[in-house]
């Protein structure tokens, strides 16, 4: 199977969180799985560290260098801004500043065919909601 990984999980993995690593570990385990992120989640969760901790910076960095990276391409940005509209359309809400970017994720995770692996539970309504603008 082939995962996207999102930055909820990401973050919680450079936090040493048991719950990530074992996730993580979980689809590591898998046979055939492969794990994906794009640059954009690089660099929110690396945004995250703490300025003076160069060590664990260069930890953060080599895990992440075990992620395979995907190329967020121009279509990609149309179908998440196409998406965001619709969601908006219907109603759809999802919190943070960050939603943008959540639909840059998700459309990224769907253009390559990747399940999306997230703590982030906006990701279910934004699931529900493609259903329904595939239908369209």
């Amino acid at each position: 199977m082939k995962y996207f990984i999102d930055t909820s999980i990401i973050i919680d993995l450079l936090s040493n969180k048991e719950e990530a690593k074992e996730k993580i570990k979980d689809l590591i385990n898998e046979e055939d799985s492969e794990l994906f992120i794009n640059r954009l989640v690089l660099t929110e969760a690396l945004r995250t560290m703490d300025f003076n901790a160069s060590k664990k910076f260069i930890q953060a960095e080599e895990k992440l260098e075990l992620f395979q990276k995907l190329e967020i391409k121009p279509e990609i940005y149309t179908q998440a801004i196409t998406f965001s509209r619709f969601c908006k359309s219907k109603g759809v809400q999802i919190k943070g500043k960050c939603a943008s970017i959540d639909f840059l994720h998700f459309m990224t995770a769907k253009y390559y065919k990747l399940e999306i692996i997230t703590n982030d539970k906006d990701f279910n309504k934004l699931e529900k909601a493609y259903t329904d603008f595939n239908a369209k």
